[in-house]
C-alpha cells in the first residue's frame, strides 16, 4: 500500500468519526477537504472542513475546529491533530510512517512507487526549450530537471510519456546570433554553445556603439521568418548548438524523445492552418487603433492578445497555440521526422525535419504538460483559452502549465544580453560539484574505477536535488 495514501485514509477516517460523534453533516466528502499545507509547521495534511461547516452553522471556524479536535483520537500513522485558525492540521507519526515505507519498499523492490493508473494514456511533456544560441545556465537546468522528474514519475505510474524539447530557431535571438557571427571577427574558444552565448553578449555591447546594426538584425529576422536561404544556415548553426546543449543535458541525466524545431512547425503549414481556423471563429479579429493591421485574439474574460503582427508575422503565442493543437493530434497537417541520436542508456531521440517520414507515434496525446516559468502564466492561459474557443474543451482542460520560479542571482536575474549567466552554466556548476565530490572521497579507500565514477554521480544527484528541493 502507498504509505501516503494510507495516511490520507486514516486522517479521513478519524475526521469522519469525529463528525459523526457530534452529529454534524459535512457539506462534502471529508476526503476532499484534505490538502498538503505549504508550510511543514502546519502539519503533513490539513483540512478545511471547519471553515466550510462555519458557513452553515453560524459559528467561528476556530471554535468548531477546537470542538472537533476534542472528539478525535489519533492512531496508526498519526501523532497529533491541531486546530489553527479554523484549519485541522494532521501531523504524521514519523517512526510508524518510516516503518511502513521501508516495509513497502522491501516488498515492491524496484517497482516501489509504480502503478498502472496511467495505462493506455499518453502524456506529452515539453521542457527545456532553450533558444539554440547559448549554453544552458542553471535556471534552464532547473526547467529541464523539473520536466525530466515529472516524466519519470508518470512513466512509473503507467503513463506513456513523450518528452519534447522545442527549439526556436526563427526568433530574434537567432537573428542576432547570425549578425554576431558575421560582425565579430575574433571568436571566443570553447564548447560551441558557450561560444555562441559569448558572441551574443558581445553583439549587445556592439549595438550600443553601432545602433545601425539594429536594422541588419531586423532584416535577418524577416529573412528567417520568410524561410529564405539564410534560414538554412541558421538551422545548421542551431543544430550545432543543440548538439552541444544535449551533451550537457545528457550529463544531467535528462533525455528527450523528440526535438521539435520551430522552422519545421512553420514550414509544415501547421501554423498557417491553425491561424486560418482561428480566423473562422468570432475571436480572432482585425486590430483597431494602435493595433490596426494586426490580428487580435479576443477571448471572454481575457486581456486581448495580438497573434499576427501588422507585417504578417506570427507572435510566439500563435506558434504555441498551433504546437499545442498538433500535440493533441488536432491538425490536418503534420510534421515529419528522422532519427537524431542514441543516448547512453540505449534509448533514441528523434527530430523534426523537412522531407522526413510521417510517424504517427508522435503527438496524439491525452494530456499535455508545458514546463514554463511562472511569468508566462498569461500566454499559457491564452493557449488553453484558444483551444476552448475552437471547440476543444477536453483538450483545454488537459493542457497543464507546470509553472515555477526562476533561479536568480543575488539581487539580479540571469540575462543573456548582459552575460550574467557566465560562470553559472550547467556545465560549470556540474564541474564545480564534481570537484567538491572528488575532494570528499580523496582520502577514502575505494578502487580507481569507483574514484573516477563516484564524483560525477554524486555531483549530478546533488545538483538535481538542489534544483528540485526549492518551491516554487
Amino acid at each position: 500500500m502507498d504509505p501516503w495514501l494510507k495516511l490520507r485514509e486514516e486522517a479521513a477516517s478519524i475526521l469522519r468519526e469525529g463528525i459523526n460523534s457530534l452529529g454534524w453533516e459535512p457539506p462534502r466528502r471529508v476526503e476532499e477537504t484534505l490538502t498538503q499545507p505549504p508550510d511543514p509547521s502546519l502539519g503533513d495534511l490539513s483540512s478545511t472542513l471547519c471553515l466550510e461547516l462555519a458557513k452553515g452553522m453560524g459559528r467561528p471556524p476556530q471554535e468548531i475546529a477546537q470542538e472537533l479536535v476534542g472528539k478525535m483520537r489519533c492512531r496508526g500513522l498519526l501523532e497529533r491533530i491541531e486546530a489553527v485558525r479554523g484549519y485541522l492540521n494532521f501531523f504524521v507519526h514519523l517512526p510508524s510512517f518510516a516503518d511502513l515505507t521501508l516495509t513497502e519498499i522491501e516488498k515492491a523492490g524496484e517497482r516501489y512507487g509504480g502503478g498502472e493508473e496511467g495505462k493506455g494514456k499518453k502524456v506529452i511533456i515539453e521542457h527545456t526549450s532553450v533558444n539554440p544560441t547559448k549554453p544552458l545556465h542553471i535556471g534552464h537546468g532547473r526547467n529541464a530537471v523539473l520536466g525530466d522528474t515529472v516524466a519519470r514519475i508518470l512513466r512509473e505510474r503507467g503513463y506513456t510519456v513523450e518528452v519534447h524539447n522545442y527549439i526556436d530557431d526563427l526568433g530574434r535571438q537567432m537573428a542576432e546570433t547570425l549578425v554576431a557571427l558575421s560582425e565579430i571577427k575574433e571568436k571566443p574558444r570553447g564548447k560551441f554553445d558557450h561560444i555562441l552565448g559569448r558572441l551574443y553578449v558581445e553583439l549587445h555591447h556592439l549595438l550600443e556603439d553601432r545602433p545601425e546594426l539594429e536594422k541588419k538584425v531586423e532584416e535577418v529576422l524577416r529573412e528567417l521568418e520568410r524561410g529564405e536561404k539564410l534560414s538554412e544556415r541558421a538551422r545548421k548553426i542551431a543544430e550545432r548548438c543543440v548538439k552541444a546543449n544535449l551533451l550537457t543535458t545528457d550529463r544531467l541525466g535528462v533525455s528527450y524523445d523528440l526535438l521539435v524545431w520551430e522552422s519545421d512547425l512553420v514550414g509544415s503549414g501547421i501554423l498557417q492552418e491553425v491561424l486560418e481556423r482561428l480566423k473562422r471563429t468570432p475571436y480572432l479579429v482585425r486590430g483597431e487603433g494602435e493595433k490596426a493591421g494586426t490580428w487580435v485574439l479576443r477571448l471572454p474574460g481575457e486581456e486581448e492578445k495580438v497573434l499576427i503582427r501588422s507585417d504578417g508575422t506570427a507572435v510566439y503565442t500563435a506558434r504555441d497555440i498551433a504546437y499545442q493543437l498538433w500535440k493533441f493530434g488536432l491538425t490536418e497537417r503534420t510534421l515529419r521526422f528522422r532519427f537524431h541520436s542514441e543516448r547512453r542508456d540505449g534509448t533514441k531521440t528523434y527530430t523534426t525535419c523537412k522531407g522526413g517520414r510521417v510517424m504517427r507515434r508522435f503527438g496524439h496525446a491525452e494530456v499535455v504538460i508545458n514546463v514554463v516559468g511562472a511569468e508566462q502564466k498569461f500566454p499559457q492561459r491564452v493557449v488553453s483559452s484558444a483551444l476552448k474557443a475552437m471547440g476543444f474543451h477536453r483538450e483545454a482542460e488537459n493542457s497543464h502549465h507546470l509553472a515555477y520560479e526562476h533561479v536568480r542571482l543575488p539581487g539580479d536575474r540571469f540575462s543573456g544580453r548582459k552575460g550574467t549567466w557566465i560562470g553559472f552554466t550547467v556545465d560549470e556548476v556540474l564541474e564545480e560539484a564534481i570537484s567538491r565530490a572528488r575532494e570528499l572521497i580523496k582520502d577514502r579507500s575505494v578502487s580507481e574505477s569507483l574514484r573516477r565514477r563516484i564524483p560525477e554521480g554524486v555531483a549530478v544527484g546533488a545538483v538535481r536535488f538542489s534544483l528540485l528541493n526549492t518551491s516554487p
